[in-house]
């Protein structure tokens, strides 16, 4: 008795836990789009010279990516998670190889 009330409980739990996957999932491309956006913030804000802005939302966009490619079993929705966090992780070692640079060709004399 004690076997069948623990087999119930385990099939429940798994049911439990694909229903969270699939609602998770449902969330993925939203989560994706965020990204997407972080990303061309960042690089606008690296266009304009924001160096530090432009180093956080590449951060945020690669977090975002992530996010979304661990929420989804979806090919597509891994895909595109998988470019934008390689994307945005380049610009933010970029950006930040830049930074110094930048701040000693400012600094006063």
């Amino acid at each position: 008795m004690k076997a069948l009330a623990l087999l119930a409980a385990l099939v429940f739990a798994g049911t439990a836990v694909a229903d969270d996957l699939r609602a998770t999932a449902r969330y993925a491309p939203a989560q994706l789009q965020m990204a997407q956006q972080s990303l061309e913030r960042a690089r606008e804000a690296a266009l304009m010279g924001q160096a530090s802005l432009a180093g956080t939302l590449a951060w945020d966009a690669s977090v975002d990516a992530r996010l979304a490619w661990e929420m989804s079993d979806s090919p597509a929705i891994r895909g595109a998670a998988a470019r934008v966090f390689q994307e945005a992780s380049l610009l933010a070692r970029q950006v930040a190889d830049r930074q110094p640079r930048e701040a000693l060709a400012t600094a006063p004399n």
